[in-house]
């Protein structure tokens, strides 16, 4: 007889103890949450809040960004950068 409550007592408790186990989860691959830069990504590539009015530089802006951009190219490129200082080494 003690065998059989044995047995008994065993069996409802590893029955109870399964309804006391975690879920199981599922992973995805793409189951991380985007971050706010992601989103932000997003938005602009989508064009969703862009304006829909055309927006210009002056033409004086525009020539003095322009020889800037073109001003870039006459210096070389270092080959390290110094984080101590801005001046040519």
């Amino acid at each position: 007889m003690k065998k059989l409550t044995l047995a008994f007592v065993f069996s409802t408790s590893a029955l109870s103890m399964s309804a006391f186990a975690e879920p199981e989860i599922i992973y995805t691959p793409n189951s991380t949450p985007k971050t706010t830069t992601q989103k932000l990504l997003d938005q602009q590539r989508s064009g969703q809040y862009a304006s829909e009015h055309e927006q210009h530089l002056s033409g004086k802006v525009s020539t003095e960004v322009y020889n800037r951009y073109v001003k870039s190219f006459s210096h070389a490129i270092p080959e390290r950068f110094s984080k101590d200082t801005f001046k040519a080494e």
